[in-house]
């Protein structure tokens, strides 16, 4: 399993609004400092403004910020608004059919793992990714 690459600059996009604070940042200026195709960086920005976790402003000095403050946006808050809910094998996707279904040796295991890999993204919050002191 990879994160997908609008996951990553999402992710570096929103941390680019925490370390900025409460002004507005033009989207070209997150572009720039990240290498992100401004096309490709509107629409993760569209996902992220959907999903209630930034907002935009138009016009002189427009741009985008955070809608509440950093630590109270989680990693998982991000990945979800990008990707949707995770499902790191078939048969956790809800919308996809596991051929195995009964008896499968692996299916609880995979439960398992799958929350703590969402618990663990939703303890690390945009907050802590800008004191680069991760919790253990």
């Amino acid at each position: 399993m990879q994160i997908t690459r609008k996951t990553d600059y999402g992710l570096r996009a929103i941390s680019e609004l925490a370390r900025q604070g409460e002004g507005a940042m033009p989207i070209n200026a997150i572009s720039e400092r990240h290498g992100i195709p401004v096309a490709f960086l509107e629409k993760i920005m569209q996902a992220l403004r959907q999903a209630g976790l930034i907002e935009a402003t138009h016009g002189r000095g427009g741009g985008y910020r955070l809608s509440r403050p950093a630590g109270r946006i989680s990693i998982r808050d991000v990945v979800h608004a990008l990707e949707g809910p995770l499902a790191l094998v078939v048969c956790l996707d809800p919308n996809l059919k596991c051929g195995i279904e009964q008896g499968c040796p692996t299916s609880h295991a995979w439960e398992v793992i799958n929350r703590r890999f969402e618990e663990s993204l939703a303890a690390l919050t945009l907050e802590d990714i800008l004191k680069e002191e991760l919790p253990v």
